[in-house]
Protein backbone atom coordinates (compact mmCIF):
# COMPACT_ATOMS: atom_id res chain seq x y z
CA UNK A 1 0.00 0.00 0.00
CA UNK A 2 1.29 3.58 -0.72
CA UNK A 3 -0.70 6.45 1.16
CA UNK A 4 -0.64 9.37 -1.46
CA UNK A 5 -2.25 12.47 -1.84
CA UNK A 6 -4.65 12.92 -4.44
CA UNK A 7 -2.08 14.83 -6.80
CA UNK A 8 1.67 13.99 -5.17
CA UNK A 9 2.51 17.64 -4.19
CA UNK A 10 2.59 19.39 -0.95
CA UNK A 11 -0.17 17.74 0.55
CA UNK A 12 -2.49 18.61 -2.18
CA UNK A 13 -6.03 17.67 -1.79
CA UNK A 14 -9.50 18.10 -3.62
CA UNK A 15 -11.82 19.33 -1.55
CA UNK A 16 -14.50 17.25 -2.68
CA UNK A 17 -15.81 15.41 1.03
CA UNK A 18 -14.73 15.81 3.78
CA UNK A 19 -12.14 15.69 6.71
CA UNK A 20 -13.28 11.51 7.04
CA UNK A 21 -12.99 11.62 3.37
CA UNK A 22 -9.95 12.92 2.89
CA UNK A 23 -7.45 10.71 5.07
CA UNK A 24 -5.66 9.59 2.22
CA UNK A 25 -4.72 5.73 2.78
CA UNK A 26 -4.24 2.60 1.12
CA UNK A 27 -2.86 -0.84 1.17
CA UNK A 28 0.79 -0.36 -0.02
CA UNK A 29 2.29 3.25 0.56
CA UNK A 30 2.67 5.85 3.10
CA UNK A 31 1.65 9.47 2.95
CA UNK A 32 3.96 11.31 1.14
CA UNK A 33 4.08 15.34 1.20
CA UNK A 34 6.67 15.74 -1.99
CA UNK A 35 9.25 14.56 -3.67
CA UNK A 36 12.36 16.82 -2.87
CA UNK A 37 14.66 17.47 -6.36
CA UNK A 38 17.86 15.78 -6.48
CA UNK A 39 21.25 17.08 -7.20
CA UNK A 40 21.16 16.00 -10.88
CA UNK A 41 21.74 17.96 -13.80
CA UNK A 42 18.33 19.17 -15.54
CA UNK A 43 17.57 18.49 -18.81
CA UNK A 44 16.39 22.29 -20.47
CA UNK A 45 12.69 20.73 -21.57
CA UNK A 46 12.84 19.38 -18.00
CA UNK A 47 13.31 23.05 -16.96
CA UNK A 48 10.97 24.48 -19.14
CA UNK A 49 8.05 21.59 -18.15
CA UNK A 50 8.76 23.03 -14.41
CA UNK A 51 8.11 26.61 -14.95
CA UNK A 52 5.20 25.43 -16.48
CA UNK A 53 4.08 23.59 -13.50
CA UNK A 54 4.76 26.04 -11.28
CA UNK A 55 2.48 28.31 -13.14
CA UNK A 56 -0.23 26.59 -12.36
CA UNK A 57 0.79 25.97 -8.78
CA UNK A 58 0.94 29.50 -8.28
CA UNK A 59 -2.96 29.86 -9.62
CA UNK A 60 -4.40 27.16 -7.46
CA UNK A 61 -2.66 28.05 -4.51
CA UNK A 62 -4.14 31.70 -4.99
CA UNK A 63 -1.91 34.14 -3.53
CA UNK A 64 -1.96 36.94 -5.28
CA UNK A 65 -5.89 37.17 -4.68
CA UNK A 66 -5.43 37.10 -0.82
CA UNK A 67 -3.80 40.32 -0.32
CA UNK A 68 -1.97 40.27 2.58
CA UNK A 69 -4.21 38.21 4.97
CA UNK A 70 -3.07 35.22 6.90
CA UNK A 71 -6.30 33.42 6.63
CA UNK A 72 -6.56 29.60 5.84
CA UNK A 73 -7.45 28.09 2.75
CA UNK A 74 -10.54 27.21 4.30
CA UNK A 75 -11.67 30.04 5.85
CA UNK A 76 -10.48 31.75 2.27
CA UNK A 77 -12.84 29.22 0.29
CA UNK A 78 -15.64 31.09 2.16
CA UNK A 79 -15.18 34.67 0.62
CA UNK A 80 -16.79 34.42 -3.03
CA UNK A 81 -14.70 37.32 -4.13
CA UNK A 82 -11.29 35.09 -3.79
CA UNK A 83 -13.00 32.00 -5.19
CA UNK A 84 -13.80 33.47 -8.31
CA UNK A 85 -10.22 35.39 -8.48
CA UNK A 86 -8.49 32.25 -7.61
CA UNK A 87 -10.60 30.25 -10.82
CA UNK A 88 -9.99 33.44 -12.90
CA UNK A 89 -6.17 32.77 -12.45
CA UNK A 90 -6.86 28.86 -12.90
CA UNK A 91 -9.03 29.21 -16.20
CA UNK A 92 -6.10 32.11 -17.68
CA UNK A 93 -3.34 29.54 -17.17
CA UNK A 94 -5.21 26.74 -18.91
CA UNK A 95 -5.35 29.14 -21.43
CA UNK A 96 -1.70 30.18 -21.19
CA UNK A 97 -0.61 26.48 -21.52
CA UNK A 98 -2.92 25.90 -23.86
CA UNK A 99 -1.03 28.09 -26.38
CA UNK A 100 2.19 26.97 -25.58
CA UNK A 101 0.96 23.35 -26.33
CA UNK A 102 0.14 24.77 -29.50
CA UNK A 103 3.65 26.27 -31.00
CA UNK A 104 5.44 23.24 -28.77
CA UNK A 105 7.71 21.13 -30.91
CA UNK A 106 9.37 18.74 -28.34
CA UNK A 107 7.54 15.73 -27.73
CA UNK A 108 8.12 15.65 -23.94
CA UNK A 109 7.26 18.57 -23.00
CA UNK A 110 3.68 18.45 -25.41
CA UNK A 111 3.10 15.41 -22.90
CA UNK A 112 3.59 17.87 -20.03
CA UNK A 113 1.95 20.86 -21.02
CA UNK A 114 -1.26 18.21 -21.67
CA UNK A 115 -0.66 16.75 -18.20
CA UNK A 116 -0.57 20.57 -16.44
CA UNK A 117 -3.77 21.55 -18.67
CA UNK A 118 -5.99 18.47 -17.67
CA UNK A 119 -4.68 19.00 -14.47
CA UNK A 120 -6.04 22.60 -14.10
CA UNK A 121 -9.02 21.84 -15.84
CA UNK A 122 -9.91 18.89 -13.15
CA UNK A 123 -9.27 21.39 -10.34
CA UNK A 124 -11.82 23.60 -11.98
CA UNK A 125 -14.81 20.22 -12.15
CA UNK A 126 -13.44 19.39 -8.26
CA UNK A 127 -14.81 22.82 -7.50
CA UNK A 128 -17.65 22.99 -9.86
CA UNK A 129 -18.94 19.64 -7.83
CA UNK A 130 -18.22 20.65 -4.84
CA UNK A 131 -20.32 23.87 -5.42
CA UNK A 132 -22.85 21.54 -6.48
CA UNK A 133 -23.15 18.81 -3.83
CA UNK A 134 -21.53 20.07 -0.83
CA UNK A 135 -22.76 21.40 1.94
CA UNK A 136 -20.15 24.46 2.39
CA UNK A 137 -19.64 23.65 6.44
CA UNK A 138 -16.86 24.55 7.81
CA UNK A 139 -15.78 23.82 11.39
CA UNK A 140 -14.87 27.90 12.40
CA UNK A 141 -14.13 27.86 15.69
CA UNK A 142 -10.99 25.20 14.82
CA UNK A 143 -10.04 26.98 11.56
CA UNK A 144 -9.85 30.21 12.97
CA UNK A 145 -7.97 28.67 15.98
CA UNK A 146 -5.55 27.38 13.75
CA UNK A 147 -5.09 29.99 11.27
CA UNK A 148 -3.80 32.58 14.19
CA UNK A 149 -1.92 29.94 15.91
CA UNK A 150 -0.07 29.43 12.74
CA UNK A 151 0.41 32.47 11.88
CA UNK A 152 1.95 33.61 15.15
CA UNK A 153 3.98 30.38 15.66
CA UNK A 154 5.90 31.55 12.60
CA UNK A 155 6.23 35.12 13.19
CA UNK A 156 5.21 37.72 16.39
CA UNK A 157 6.22 40.95 13.85
CA UNK A 158 4.87 44.19 14.38
CA UNK A 159 2.94 43.86 11.07
CA UNK A 160 1.76 40.25 11.67
CA UNK A 161 0.38 41.98 14.62
CA UNK A 162 -1.38 44.78 13.33
CA UNK A 163 -2.30 42.04 10.38
CA UNK A 164 -3.96 39.83 12.82
CA UNK A 165 -5.97 42.45 14.36
CA UNK A 166 -7.29 43.56 11.71
CA UNK A 167 -8.48 40.33 10.29
CA UNK A 168 -9.70 39.55 13.81
CA UNK A 169 -11.59 42.75 12.84
CA UNK A 170 -13.33 41.35 9.84
CA UNK A 171 -14.15 38.05 11.19
CA UNK A 172 -16.32 39.53 13.61
CA UNK A 173 -17.22 41.96 11.37
CA UNK A 174 -16.59 45.17 13.02
CA UNK A 175 -15.53 48.46 11.29
CA UNK A 176 -15.51 46.81 8.33
CA UNK A 177 -19.28 47.53 7.04
CA UNK A 178 -19.06 43.74 5.71
CA UNK A 179 -20.85 40.76 7.29
CA UNK A 180 -19.49 38.95 9.70
CA UNK A 181 -17.69 35.34 9.19
CA UNK A 182 -20.11 33.45 11.24
CA UNK A 183 -23.15 35.66 9.30
CA UNK A 184 -21.84 34.85 5.92
CA UNK A 185 -20.74 31.07 6.26
CA UNK A 186 -24.28 31.07 7.99
CA UNK A 187 -25.98 32.74 4.94
CA UNK A 188 -24.12 30.40 2.81
CA UNK A 189 -25.31 27.43 4.24
CA UNK A 190 -28.81 28.33 4.29
CA UNK A 191 -29.19 29.17 0.59
CA UNK A 192 -27.71 25.67 -0.13
CA UNK A 193 -30.13 23.69 1.91
CA UNK A 194 -33.09 25.14 0.18
CA UNK A 195 -31.32 22.94 -3.08
CA UNK A 196 -31.50 19.27 -3.73
CA UNK A 197 -29.34 16.28 -3.61
CA UNK A 198 -27.29 18.02 -1.08
CA UNK A 199 -23.94 15.89 -0.08
CA UNK A 200 -23.96 16.56 4.24
CA UNK A 201 -21.40 16.22 6.51
CA UNK A 202 -21.11 13.02 8.22
CA UNK A 203 -22.77 12.77 11.53
CA UNK A 204 -19.87 11.65 13.79
CA UNK A 205 -17.66 14.23 12.47
CA UNK A 206 -20.25 17.50 12.93
CA UNK A 207 -20.57 15.62 16.91
CA UNK A 208 -16.91 15.84 17.13
CA UNK A 209 -16.55 19.12 15.92
CA UNK A 210 -19.47 20.77 17.99
CA UNK A 211 -17.39 19.32 21.48
CA UNK A 212 -14.51 20.69 20.71
CA UNK A 213 -15.83 24.06 20.22
CA UNK A 214 -14.67 25.72 23.70
CA UNK A 215 -10.99 24.35 22.97
CA UNK A 216 -10.92 26.46 20.42
CA UNK A 217 -12.19 29.67 21.85
CA UNK A 218 -9.91 28.83 24.70
CA UNK A 219 -7.16 28.69 22.15
CA UNK A 220 -8.10 31.77 20.54
CA UNK A 221 -8.50 33.90 24.10
CA UNK A 222 -4.78 32.33 25.25
CA UNK A 223 -3.52 33.78 21.77
CA UNK A 224 -4.98 37.04 21.93
CA UNK A 225 -4.72 37.45 26.08
CA UNK A 226 -0.77 38.07 24.92
CA UNK A 227 -1.16 41.28 23.65
CA UNK A 228 -2.92 42.86 26.33
CA UNK A 229 -4.85 45.23 23.87
CA UNK A 230 -8.52 46.10 24.03
CA UNK A 231 -8.80 46.31 20.52
CA UNK A 232 -8.17 42.43 20.54
CA UNK A 233 -10.15 41.74 23.49
CA UNK A 234 -13.30 43.53 22.06
CA UNK A 235 -13.07 41.72 18.80
CA UNK A 236 -12.42 38.56 19.85
CA UNK A 237 -15.37 39.01 23.08
CA UNK A 238 -17.53 39.70 19.81
CA UNK A 239 -16.22 36.57 17.50
CA UNK A 240 -16.48 34.35 20.50
CA UNK A 241 -20.59 35.23 20.99
CA UNK A 242 -20.76 34.57 17.17
CA UNK A 243 -19.40 31.61 17.19
CA UNK A 244 -21.44 29.93 19.85
CA UNK A 245 -24.46 31.21 17.99
CA UNK A 246 -22.68 29.31 14.76
CA UNK A 247 -22.28 26.14 16.80
CA UNK A 248 -25.94 26.18 17.92
CA UNK A 249 -26.90 26.98 14.13
CA UNK A 250 -25.05 24.02 13.10
CA UNK A 251 -27.29 21.98 15.66
CA UNK A 252 -30.41 23.14 15.17
CA UNK A 253 -30.01 23.16 11.00
CA UNK A 254 -27.48 21.11 9.97
CA UNK A 255 -26.72 18.03 12.97
CA UNK A 256 -30.10 16.21 11.84
CA UNK A 257 -29.61 16.34 8.52
CA UNK A 258 -25.99 15.13 8.83
CA UNK A 259 -24.85 11.62 6.65
CA UNK A 260 -25.44 8.49 8.72
CA UNK A 261 -23.22 6.45 5.97
CA UNK A 262 -20.87 7.34 3.54
CA UNK A 263 -21.88 6.69 0.15
CA UNK A 264 -21.07 9.50 -1.99
CA UNK A 265 -23.09 11.29 -4.77
CA UNK A 266 -22.93 9.31 -7.62
CA UNK A 267 -21.60 11.84 -9.78
CA UNK A 268 -18.87 13.05 -7.22
CA UNK A 269 -17.81 9.01 -7.09
CA UNK A 270 -17.74 8.98 -10.70
CA UNK A 271 -15.35 11.83 -10.40
CA UNK A 272 -13.07 10.71 -7.90
CA UNK A 273 -12.62 7.14 -10.18
CA UNK A 274 -11.50 9.32 -12.55
CA UNK A 275 -9.42 11.49 -11.06
CA UNK A 276 -7.63 8.13 -9.87
CA UNK A 277 -6.76 7.15 -13.35
CA UNK A 278 -9.74 5.25 -14.32
CA UNK A 279 -10.71 5.65 -17.94
CA UNK A 280 -13.67 3.80 -18.51
CA UNK A 281 -17.39 4.22 -17.18
CA UNK A 282 -18.36 2.41 -13.66
CA UNK A 283 -20.31 -0.18 -15.25
CA UNK A 284 -17.55 -1.41 -17.65
CA UNK A 285 -15.29 -1.66 -14.70
CA UNK A 286 -17.39 -3.70 -12.33
CA UNK A 287 -18.47 -6.30 -15.31
CA UNK A 288 -14.14 -6.52 -16.34
CA UNK A 289 -13.59 -7.08 -12.23
CA UNK A 290 -16.04 -9.58 -11.68
CA UNK A 291 -14.86 -11.29 -14.84
CA UNK A 292 -11.17 -11.24 -13.45
CA UNK A 293 -12.07 -12.46 -9.95
CA UNK A 294 -13.59 -15.71 -11.69
CA UNK A 295 -11.17 -16.16 -13.78
CA UNK A 296 -8.13 -15.70 -11.37
CA UNK A 297 -10.82 -18.20 -8.77
CA UNK A 298 -10.41 -20.48 -11.67
CA UNK A 299 -6.74 -20.47 -11.82
CA UNK A 300 -6.59 -20.71 -7.73
CA UNK A 301 -8.65 -23.93 -8.33
CA UNK A 302 -5.64 -25.42 -10.55
CA UNK A 303 -3.08 -25.02 -8.26
CA UNK A 304 -4.33 -25.58 -4.76
CA UNK A 305 -4.26 -29.10 -4.84
CA UNK A 306 -0.63 -29.11 -5.83
CA UNK A 307 0.21 -26.70 -2.99
CA UNK A 308 -1.75 -29.00 -0.94
CA UNK A 309 0.37 -32.04 -2.15
CA UNK A 310 3.69 -30.08 -1.69
CA UNK A 311 3.29 -28.83 1.51
CA UNK A 312 1.56 -32.29 2.54
CA UNK A 313 -1.83 -30.25 3.79
CA UNK A 314 -5.32 -31.88 4.29
CA UNK A 315 -7.07 -29.53 1.58
CA UNK A 316 -7.41 -29.12 -1.70
CA UNK A 317 -9.65 -26.45 -2.23
CA UNK A 318 -8.34 -23.21 -2.87
CA UNK A 319 -10.23 -21.46 -0.04
CA UNK A 320 -9.11 -24.09 2.36
CA UNK A 321 -5.27 -24.28 0.99
CA UNK A 322 -5.11 -20.12 2.08
CA UNK A 323 -6.32 -20.45 5.49
CA UNK A 324 -3.87 -23.56 5.96
CA UNK A 325 -1.13 -21.81 4.72
CA UNK A 326 -1.62 -19.09 6.54
CA UNK A 327 -1.52 -21.06 10.16
CA UNK A 328 2.38 -20.90 9.55
CA UNK A 329 2.59 -17.55 11.59
CA UNK A 330 5.59 -16.36 11.87
CA UNK A 331 6.70 -13.97 15.08
CA UNK A 332 7.52 -10.21 14.72
CA UNK A 333 11.57 -10.66 14.53
CA UNK A 334 11.39 -13.93 12.26
CA UNK A 335 8.79 -12.11 9.84
CA UNK A 336 11.59 -9.28 9.73
CA UNK A 337 13.89 -11.40 8.66
CA UNK A 338 12.08 -13.06 6.49
CA UNK A 339 11.03 -10.34 4.27
CA UNK A 340 15.04 -8.89 4.59
CA UNK A 341 15.74 -12.29 3.13
CA UNK A 342 12.99 -12.08 0.13
CA UNK A 343 14.07 -9.08 -0.84
CA UNK A 344 17.51 -9.94 -0.96
CA UNK A 345 16.43 -13.23 -3.08
CA UNK A 346 13.96 -10.92 -5.37
CA UNK A 347 16.86 -8.35 -6.39
CA UNK A 348 19.21 -11.61 -7.40
CA UNK A 349 16.01 -12.63 -10.13
CA UNK A 350 15.21 -9.12 -11.02
CA UNK A 351 19.35 -9.10 -12.14
CA UNK A 352 19.57 -12.46 -12.90
CA UNK A 353 16.64 -12.42 -15.56
CA UNK A 354 17.71 -9.03 -16.63
CA UNK A 355 13.84 -7.60 -15.93
CA UNK A 356 14.53 -4.16 -14.75
CA UNK A 357 17.53 -1.82 -13.64
CA UNK A 358 18.11 -1.76 -9.94
CA UNK A 359 19.23 1.58 -7.96
CA UNK A 360 22.47 1.11 -6.27
CA UNK A 361 20.52 2.13 -2.88
CA UNK A 362 19.59 -0.81 -0.83
CA UNK A 363 15.73 -0.88 0.83
CA UNK A 364 15.02 -1.16 4.22
CA UNK A 365 12.61 -3.07 5.73
CA UNK A 366 11.91 -2.51 9.47
CA UNK A 367 8.15 -3.61 11.89
CA UNK A 368 5.73 -1.08 12.45
CA UNK A 369 5.96 1.26 15.58
CA UNK A 370 2.49 1.08 17.53
CA UNK A 371 1.24 4.06 16.40
CA UNK A 372 1.74 3.26 12.69
CA UNK A 373 -0.47 -0.38 13.56
CA UNK A 374 -2.79 2.25 15.44
CA UNK A 375 -3.59 4.42 12.52
CA UNK A 376 -3.34 2.13 9.92
CA UNK A 377 -2.36 -1.43 10.32
CA UNK A 378 -1.43 -2.60 6.33
CA UNK A 379 2.02 -2.96 4.60
CA UNK A 380 3.39 0.03 4.02
CA UNK A 381 5.90 1.94 1.78
CA UNK A 382 7.53 5.15 2.79
CA UNK A 383 9.88 6.83 -0.04
CA UNK A 384 13.47 7.98 1.23
CA UNK A 385 13.97 11.53 2.62
CA UNK A 386 16.09 12.79 0.57
CA UNK A 387 16.80 11.99 -3.03
CA UNK A 388 20.68 11.81 -1.80
CA UNK A 389 20.39 8.67 0.17
CA UNK A 390 22.31 5.83 -0.52
CA UNK A 391 19.25 3.45 0.78
CA UNK A 392 15.93 3.66 -0.74
CA UNK A 393 12.89 3.76 0.90
CA UNK A 394 11.48 2.16 3.83
CA UNK A 395 8.83 -1.01 3.71
CA UNK A 396 7.50 -1.39 6.57
CA UNK A 397 5.70 -4.16 7.41
CA UNK A 398 2.77 -4.61 10.46
CA UNK A 399 2.71 -7.25 12.85
CA UNK A 400 -0.37 -6.76 14.52
CA UNK A 401 -1.76 -9.26 17.31
CA UNK A 402 -5.24 -8.43 17.91
CA UNK A 403 -6.65 -9.30 21.44
CA UNK A 404 -9.54 -11.80 20.40
CA UNK A 405 -8.79 -15.29 19.65
CA UNK A 406 -11.86 -14.79 16.94
CA UNK A 407 -10.21 -12.02 14.65
CA UNK A 408 -6.42 -13.17 14.26
CA UNK A 409 -4.60 -10.82 11.51
CA UNK A 410 -2.74 -13.39 9.98
CA UNK A 411 -2.67 -12.43 6.02
CA UNK A 412 1.25 -10.92 6.11
CA UNK A 413 3.10 -12.57 8.61
CA UNK A 414 3.14 -16.19 6.96
CA UNK A 415 5.99 -16.99 4.88
CA UNK A 416 4.02 -17.97 1.45
CA UNK A 417 2.58 -14.06 1.17
CA UNK A 418 6.51 -12.50 1.57
CA UNK A 419 7.02 -12.83 -2.26
CA UNK A 420 4.45 -11.42 -3.21
CA UNK A 421 4.23 -8.28 -0.86
CA UNK A 422 7.88 -7.63 -1.26
CA UNK A 423 7.63 -7.67 -5.10
CA UNK A 424 4.53 -5.33 -4.20
CA UNK A 425 6.04 -2.45 -1.74
CA UNK A 426 9.72 -3.19 -2.64
CA UNK A 427 11.26 -3.88 -5.62
CA UNK A 428 10.24 -4.18 -8.45
CA UNK A 429 7.39 -2.55 -7.19
CA UNK A 430 6.84 1.14 -4.99
CA UNK A 431 10.49 1.49 -4.60
CA UNK A 432 11.85 1.10 -8.15
CA UNK A 433 9.05 3.68 -8.87
CA UNK A 434 10.38 6.65 -6.50
CA UNK A 435 13.59 5.61 -6.81
CA UNK A 436 13.76 6.12 -10.39
CA UNK A 437 11.66 9.74 -9.37
CA UNK A 438 14.22 10.99 -7.88
CA UNK A 439 17.31 9.46 -9.26
CA UNK A 440 16.19 10.58 -12.55
CA UNK A 441 14.67 14.27 -11.83
CA UNK A 442 11.58 13.64 -13.36
CA UNK A 443 9.27 16.95 -14.03
CA UNK A 444 6.97 18.03 -11.72
CA UNK A 445 3.99 17.75 -13.99
CA UNK A 446 4.87 13.62 -14.52
CA UNK A 447 5.46 13.05 -10.75
CA UNK A 448 3.13 15.70 -8.95
CA UNK A 449 -0.03 16.69 -11.28
CA UNK A 450 0.06 13.31 -13.08
CA UNK A 451 -0.37 11.62 -10.04
CA UNK A 452 -3.12 8.73 -10.48
CA UNK A 453 -3.11 5.62 -7.98
CA UNK A 454 -4.17 3.31 -11.76
CA UNK A 455 -0.38 4.25 -12.54
CA UNK A 456 1.45 3.52 -9.34
CA UNK A 457 -1.01 0.85 -7.67
CA UNK A 458 -1.24 -0.68 -11.20
CA UNK A 459 2.36 -0.81 -11.62
CA UNK A 460 3.48 -2.46 -8.17
CA UNK A 461 0.53 -5.25 -9.02
CA UNK A 462 1.97 -6.01 -12.44
CA UNK A 463 5.02 -5.88 -10.54
CA UNK A 464 4.01 -9.38 -8.73
CA UNK A 465 3.03 -10.24 -11.70
CA UNK A 466 6.22 -9.93 -13.46
CA UNK A 467 7.64 -11.89 -10.19
CA UNK A 468 5.61 -14.63 -10.12
CA UNK A 469 7.07 -16.96 -12.54
CA UNK A 470 10.39 -16.95 -10.25
CA UNK A 471 8.52 -17.84 -7.31
CA UNK A 472 8.12 -21.11 -5.45
CA UNK A 473 4.91 -22.66 -5.71
CA UNK A 474 3.31 -21.34 -2.36
CA UNK A 475 4.45 -17.82 -3.44
CA UNK A 476 2.36 -18.09 -6.97
CA UNK A 477 -0.59 -19.55 -5.28
CA UNK A 478 -0.93 -16.45 -2.55
CA UNK A 479 0.09 -14.14 -5.68
CA UNK A 480 -3.03 -15.24 -6.77
CA UNK A 481 -4.75 -14.57 -3.70
CA UNK A 482 -3.82 -11.02 -4.19
CA UNK A 483 -4.70 -10.86 -7.73
CA UNK A 484 -8.45 -11.89 -6.16
CA UNK A 485 -8.33 -9.22 -3.67
CA UNK A 486 -7.24 -6.74 -6.58
CA UNK A 487 -10.34 -7.42 -8.80
CA UNK A 488 -12.05 -7.29 -5.86
CA UNK A 489 -11.67 -4.04 -4.60
CA UNK A 490 -12.71 -2.99 -8.15
CA UNK A 491 -16.11 -4.25 -8.31
CA UNK A 492 -16.77 -4.24 -3.92
CA UNK A 493 -16.21 0.14 -3.70
CA UNK A 494 -18.25 1.02 -6.79
CA UNK A 495 -21.27 -1.84 -5.85
CA UNK A 496 -20.93 -0.24 -2.06
CA UNK A 497 -20.59 2.94 -3.26
CA UNK A 498 -23.42 2.50 -5.41
CA UNK A 499 -25.44 1.11 -2.96
CA UNK A 500 -25.66 -2.15 -4.90
CA UNK A 501 -24.64 -4.35 -1.86
CA UNK A 502 -24.02 -4.44 1.70
CA UNK A 503 -20.50 -4.06 3.83
CA UNK A 504 -21.83 -7.20 5.37
CA UNK A 505 -21.72 -8.90 1.54
CA UNK A 506 -17.96 -6.85 0.74
CA UNK A 507 -17.36 -8.65 4.10
CA UNK A 508 -18.63 -12.17 3.11
CA UNK A 509 -16.30 -11.42 -0.14
CA UNK A 510 -13.32 -10.86 1.39
CA UNK A 511 -13.04 -13.14 3.89
CA UNK A 512 -14.83 -16.64 2.47
CA UNK A 513 -14.30 -16.14 -1.36
CA UNK A 514 -10.70 -13.90 -0.81
CA UNK A 515 -9.35 -15.67 2.13
CA UNK A 516 -8.30 -12.54 4.55
CA UNK A 517 -9.25 -11.92 7.98
CA UNK A 518 -11.94 -10.32 9.50
CA UNK A 519 -10.20 -8.02 10.90
CA UNK A 520 -8.27 -6.79 7.51
CA UNK A 521 -11.65 -6.62 5.55
CA UNK A 522 -13.24 -4.13 7.54
CA UNK A 523 -9.91 -1.79 7.08
CA UNK A 524 -10.69 -2.56 3.17
CA UNK A 525 -14.24 -1.51 4.13
CA UNK A 526 -13.30 1.78 5.80
CA UNK A 527 -10.78 2.18 3.01
CA UNK A 528 -13.56 2.16 0.72
CA UNK A 529 -15.96 3.79 2.13
CA UNK A 530 -14.18 6.61 4.41
CA UNK A 531 -10.18 6.74 4.10
CA UNK A 532 -10.10 6.94 0.32
CA UNK A 533 -13.05 6.22 -2.10
CA UNK A 534 -11.69 5.60 -5.77
CA UNK A 535 -8.00 4.74 -5.17
CA UNK A 536 -8.39 0.80 -3.97
CA UNK A 537 -10.00 0.41 -7.41
CA UNK A 538 -7.09 2.08 -9.39
CA UNK A 539 -4.47 -1.67 -8.30
CA UNK A 540 -6.87 -3.86 -10.90
CA UNK A 541 -7.84 -1.07 -13.84
CA UNK A 542 -3.70 -0.12 -13.90
CA UNK A 543 -2.49 -3.72 -13.51
CA UNK A 544 -4.82 -4.62 -16.53
CA UNK A 545 -3.90 -1.90 -18.96
CA UNK A 546 -0.51 -2.59 -18.22
CA UNK A 547 -0.94 -6.34 -18.84
CA UNK A 548 -2.04 -5.47 -22.11
CA UNK A 549 0.22 -2.60 -23.19
CA UNK A 550 2.87 -5.57 -23.00
CA UNK A 551 1.51 -7.60 -24.57
CA UNK A 552 0.52 -5.40 -27.41
CA UNK A 553 4.11 -4.01 -27.51
CA UNK A 554 5.35 -7.81 -27.54
CA UNK A 555 3.30 -9.01 -29.82
CA UNK A 556 4.42 -5.87 -32.33
CA UNK A 557 8.26 -6.07 -31.89
CA UNK A 558 8.66 -9.73 -31.69
CA UNK A 559 11.86 -11.45 -30.47
CA UNK A 560 13.24 -8.04 -30.17
CA UNK A 561 10.96 -7.22 -27.31
CA UNK A 562 13.28 -6.24 -24.21
CA UNK A 563 11.46 -6.65 -21.10
CA UNK A 564 14.27 -4.68 -19.40
CA UNK A 565 13.90 -1.72 -21.80
CA UNK A 566 10.32 -1.92 -21.60
CA UNK A 567 10.21 -1.55 -17.72
CA UNK A 568 12.77 0.57 -17.90
CA UNK A 569 10.67 3.15 -19.68
CA UNK A 570 7.40 2.57 -18.12
CA UNK A 571 9.45 3.87 -15.00
CA UNK A 572 11.04 6.62 -16.17
CA UNK A 573 7.52 8.24 -17.63
CA UNK A 574 6.58 8.93 -13.99
CA UNK A 575 2.79 8.90 -13.03
CA UNK A 576 0.92 8.97 -16.42
CA UNK A 577 -2.25 8.26 -17.40
CA UNK A 578 -2.97 5.10 -18.92
CA UNK A 579 -3.74 6.51 -22.25
CA UNK A 580 -0.76 8.79 -22.19
CA UNK A 581 1.68 6.14 -20.68
CA UNK A 582 -0.17 4.06 -24.65
CA UNK A 583 1.09 7.21 -26.76
CA UNK A 584 4.48 7.19 -25.42
CA UNK A 585 5.08 3.38 -25.23
CA UNK A 586 4.08 3.36 -28.96
CA UNK A 587 6.25 6.25 -29.89
CA UNK A 588 9.07 5.11 -28.10
CA UNK A 589 8.92 1.02 -29.53
CA UNK A 590 8.04 2.50 -32.75
CA UNK A 591 4.87 0.33 -32.79
CA UNK A 592 3.11 0.98 -36.22
CA UNK A 593 -0.36 1.67 -34.91
CA UNK A 594 -1.73 3.37 -31.70
CA UNK A 595 -2.03 0.69 -28.94
CA UNK A 596 -5.57 1.16 -28.15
Amino acid sequence: MFRVPNRLRSAKVHRIGFTALSLLTCVACILIYSVRRPAVATSPWITRSNEYAALLTKAEEGKECRGEFLATKELLNLNPSFVECQQQRIRQTIHTLEEKLSQEKDNALRVDLAILIQAGQRELRSRALEQKHNLPYVNLGREIANSFSKTFRESSSLKTKQLALVELKQYAGKETGKPSLVALTEQQIRDRLKQSDIYFPEKSQLESDLKNITSHLDTLQKIFGQHQSSEYEDAYATLKTQLLEYDTFIRREVLPKARSRFRLPAEIYAFKLEEKGIEIPVEDLIRQAHAAFEQVQQKMDAIAPQVAQQKRLNATDYRAVIQALKQDQLSADEALHYYQQREKEIEAIIRRERLVTLPKRSLKIRLASAKENASFPVPQYRPASSPNSKQGGTFILPVLQPKTESRPYNDFTHPAVAWTLTAHEGRPGHDLQFTTIQDQGLSDARTKFAYNAANHEGWATYAEEVLQPYMPLEGRFISLQFQLLRAARAFLEPELQLGKITTAEAIRVLTQDAGFSRFFAEQEIQRYLTRLPGHAPGYFYGYQRLMELRSQVETALGSRFNAQEFHDFILSQGFLSQRMLQEVVSQKFNVGRRIS
